[in-house]
């Protein structure tokens, strides 16, 4: 736990963000709720977006604090066997609990060139399939777009 006391979520140096997963459409901005379970949910969780990538940075990172705080608080399961302390950093790198939203486990790709046109007929049909079937496992089919402008200009504009 002490290397987890000096770890970042995500970080900012210079013009550059670090962060373990993809900063794709679905991570970017976004900051589970500190109530977030790590569980298959039947719908997405609680989660807020912010606007910028400072205060994401900086949320996500409070995210993580709480959460190992919470887990020094509580570092057993309740009688029920049911929740546990820093249980939201247990969802928080999985893609299921996360509902497509992890910003440590989802992936630009598992292998294959990424930029093709063939690449993305296979990430839009598989995140297409996700969503229609509001299932949360189906997002680990899910590879994230490394060319999406949006998310390119929300960095941009920091």
């Amino acid at each position: 736990s002490n290397y987890l006391r000096h770890a970042c979520v995500a970080a900012v140096f210079g013009q550059t963000l670090f962060a373990h997963g993809a900063v794709d459409a679905r991570t970017a901005g976004y900051v589970p709720d500190d109530s977030t379970r790590f569980c298959l949910p039947a719908a997405p969780q609680a989660g807020r977006m912010v606007d910028s990538v400072s205060e994401w940075v900086d949320a996500l990172n409070g995210l993580l604090e709480r959460g190992l705080a919470d887990h020094a608080a509580r570092p057993e399961w309740d009688a029920e066997r049911a929740t546990r302390g820093g249980e939201v950093l247990l969802a928080l790198q999985n893609r299921d609990a996360m509902w497509g939203r992890s910003i440590v486990s989802n992936s630009y790709a598992d292998g294959g060139c990424i930029t093709t046109e063939s690449a993305a007929r296979v990430r839009e049909a598989a995140l297409a399939d996700a969503e229609a079937r509001a299932d949360p496992s189906a997002f680990a089919a899910v590879a994230s777009d490394p060319l999406d402008a949006g998310v390119a200009a929300w960095l941009i504009r920091g």
